[in-house]
C-alpha cells in the first residue's frame, strides 16, 4: 500500500504522534494501532504490513519497539513473520469464539470482549499437583499452555491438564490447530465426550515467574487464579484448567454451566 499523505495507513499512524496518557508501553500502543488497521481493512489477510524500517519512519518509535510490537502480534496469531520477507496479516483468524472461562465484559456491562488465544506448548507431566483433584486415576497427564489476549488490553495465562489418552485427539493434533480453539467444544466434537459439570474456584495469589513473563507483568504481581474442574458424569474427570488473570478493571462473567449448550 502506498504511503501517500492522507492515506488510511498514514492517518492511522498519525494518531501515535499525539500525546498519550494511557500509560501503556510503546510497543503495545503500536501493536494496538496495527490491530486497528487490520480491523478497518487497511491491511487484509495475507497482505504484507509495512517493513520494520518503514514503521520507524511512519511512527515515533525505535526499531526495538517496532520489532517487539510485531513479535507480540505474532504471539497472538494475528501476524505471520516470514524470514526475509516481512510480516503478514494471518490468513486465518485466531479469535476464540464463545469463550466460557474468559468472559470479560465491556463498559456496557453486557458485551463480552473479543479474545484471541495462542497455544504455546504441550507436554506430558508427572507427579502430583492441583490437577489430581480431577485426574486422580490418570496415569498419563498432558499439560497444554496457552496465552489468551483480551481485547488487545491484557493477557491471561492458562494451563490445561487432561488425561492424554482420554483426550487423544487433542494430544495428537498439530499445535497450531489449537490456536483460537474452544477446548470445551473441541472435547465434545472431537473426543465425543459429554461434559456434564464444571466447577470453578477463584483465589488471589502471587504469580510465579513463568506466569508473569507470559502475561508481561512485573515479577511477583498478585492476581486472580480461576480454576475450572470439568467432569463427565460423577466419576470421570475430563480436565483441570487454571487461568491467571492480572489486575484489571474489566468484570469477569462466570456463567452457570448448562451441558445442553454443547
Amino acid at each position: 500500500m502506498m504511503n501517500d499523505a492522507g492515506s488510511p495507513e498514514v492517518e492511522l499512524f498519525e494518531l501515535l504522534k499525539r500525546p498519550d496518557r494511557s500509560g501503556r508501553p510503546k510497543y503495545q500502543r503500536l501493536a494496538h494501532t496495527l490491530v486497528e488497521g487490520i480491523k478497518r481493512g487497511v491491511w487484509r489477510p495475507g497482505e504484507r504490513l509495512p517493513a520494520e524500517d518503514q514503521l520507524t519512519t511512519l511512527t515515533p518509535f525505535s526499531l526495538g519497539t517496532v520489532q517487539r510490537a510485531l513479535r507480540d502480534l505474532a504471539d497472538q496469531g494475528l501476524v505471520e513473520r516470514r524470514h526475509g520477507l516481512g510480516s503478514f496479516v494471518a490468513d486465518r483468524p485466531r479469535r476464540l469464539h464463545d469463550p466460557w472461562h474468559c468472559r470479560f465484559l465491556d463498559d456496557d456491562g453486557e458485551t463480552v470482549l473479543p479474545i484471541f488465544s495462542q497455544a504455546l506448548q504441550r507436554v506430558e507431566v508427572e507427579g502430583d499437583g492441583p490437577w489430581r483433584v480431577v485426574l486422580a486415576g490418570s496415569a498419563r497427564v498432558m499439560r497444554l499452555d496457552r496465552i489468551v489476549i483480551v481485547n488487545d488490553e491484557f493477557r491471561v495465562f492458562s494451563r490445561f491438564y487432561a488425561d492424554r489418552e482420554l483426550l487423544e485427539p487433542m494430544w495428537k493434533m498439530p499445535l497450531q490447530k489449537l490456536h483460537g480453539a474452544n477446548f470445551r467444544q473441541l472435547i465434545v466434537a472431537q473426543c465425543k465426550l459429554p461434559i456434564t459439570s464444571i466447577m470453578r474456584q477463584v483465589s488471589v495469589l502471587p504469580f510465579d515467574d513463568e506466569t508473569c513473563e507470559h502475561i508481561q507483568t512485573e515479577p511477583g504481581i498478585h492476581g486472580l487464579r480461576l480454576q475450572a474442574l470439568a467432569r463427565a458424569g460423577r466419576d470421570v474427570g475430563v480436565y483441570y484448567q487454571e487461568f491467571f488473570v492480572p489486575p484489571t478493571r474489566r468484570p469477569l462473567q462466570v456463567p452457570e454451566y448448562n451441558p445442553e449448550q454443547d
